[in-house]
């Protein structure tokens, strides 16, 4: 057998360790649609910002095993056509390891034969809709409480009476839908049918109709299903006409950027799926403001924060992977979680669902507050 001369020798280990480097992936690529622009815009900015957050810090404490997550991020204007132009961008030509932290149920929905088809990670999406909330969708990890755990809560607290006339003010699709679905069963437990239904169209905000049939139908609570700039504009309206009920809505509508649109005297009730962005007996709010001071400009919000904290739930999980990620390693590791700092997590695979809280607040033109 013929010796290897030194300089061949080293030739040789130089291929392989060429070869071991070229193995190890060079980043971890998630693909991210959400709204940038239009109506919704503030939602998916704050979300996306708070996302963004957690995965500067994870990169900044060296990545995934040496390895660099990185975030594609699309726009899709709150529009399920581009959603799922987007989507079929991110698993056809991107490749994608997973899709993360898009935002809306009609979007959602949208996509939803795609996910089905591909199998492909669906984590933590900015929407409380049943439709995504179901056991056989193993490819799909939802972090936030869903609509009818929000629902639920404000129903049992604003109403007492079964004579209180009650309306609704919907957005006129999917999202709407679902939401109102958890309206309708919570007041029924309490013996009450809505008496008034109104509907507006998405990224519209011509809400005048549905209003004065508020107005007409003289509801002393109305239950809103849509994003700020339109629940904004009824209540702007509905305040000029001089009807000023008490109102609720959810978590989807972008509190922080609707507290900025209201005046002294409306009324708004809400829930949140994670705590006010300023409370900071949480040592997740506290990282999260420790880490907003440092690397961001943008004011704390609730979409923010659980942007964040999806975010560093995501990091979590991906830690604990062998490289290079497979991806029913990242969504066994996700369902394994307990916590993200000091905010509880228990799964639940009848929902695909990691998170059952709710906090309910009052949203005014200081800003989201504790309800009393």
């Amino acid at each position: 057998m013929p010796r290897l001369s030194i300089s061949h020798l080293s030739l040789m280990l130089l291929l392989v360790y060429a070869a071991a480097l070229s193995a190890k992936p060079q980043n971890i690529q998630i693909g991210m649609s959400l709204p940038l622009t239009g109506s919704a815009a503030g939602i998916g900015q704050s979300y996306k910002n708070g996302v963004e957050l957690a995965i500067r810090q994870l990169n900044k404490e060296g990545g995934v095993q040496g390895v660099k997550l990185s975030l594609l991020v699309k726009d899709d204007q709150y529009e399920p056509a581009l959603t799922v132009v987007n989507t079929r961008q991110f698993i056809r030509e991107n490749k994608v390891l997973a899709l993360f932290a898009y935002v809306g149920t009609p979007t959602s929905s949208a996509i939803l034969p795609l996910l089905q088809h591909y199998q492909i990670p669906y984590i933590a999406p900015f929407t409380g809709a049943p439709l995504l909330r179901k056991a056989e969708h193993l490819f799909i990890f939802n972090f936030r409480a869903g609509y009818e755990e929000e629902t639920q809560s404000q129903v049992d607290y604003l109403i007492h009476n079964p004579e209180t006339k009650v309306g609704l003010l919907l957005q006129a699709d999917e999202f709407g839908a679902s939401v109102e679905q958890g309206y309708l069963k919570a007041l029924h437990l309490k013996g009450i049918t809505p008496v008034v239904t109104a509907r507006f169209q998405r990224n519209s905000t011509a809400i005048e109709a549905g209003v004065s049939d508020l107005i007409k139908a003289r509801a002393e609570v109305v239950f809103m299903v849509g994003t700020y700039k339109p629940l904004a504009e009824a209540i702007s309206y509905g305040r000029r006409q001089g009807y000023n009920p008490q109102y609720a809505t959810v978590s989807f509508a972008g509190l922080q950027q609707l507290s900025a649109l209201l005046e002294k005297e409306d009324r708004v009730m809400a829930t949140m799926v994670v705590p006010k962005p300023t409370d900071t007996k949480w040592q997740l709010v506290r990282e999260y403001q420790r880490l907003m001071i440092q690397q961001a400009t943008d004011p704390l919000s609730d979409v923010g924060l659980e942007g964040f904290t999806v975010g560093t739930l995501l990091s979590q999980a991906l830690k604990l992977c062998a490289l290079p990620v497979k991806r029913q390693c990242l969504l066994d590791k996700l369902r394994q979680q307990r916590a993200v700092y000091d905010f509880p997590l228990m799964f639940d695979p009848n929902k695909q669902q990691a998170s059952q809280q709710v906090f309910r607040v009052k949203v005014t033109n200081r800003g989201v507050e504790d309800v009393r």
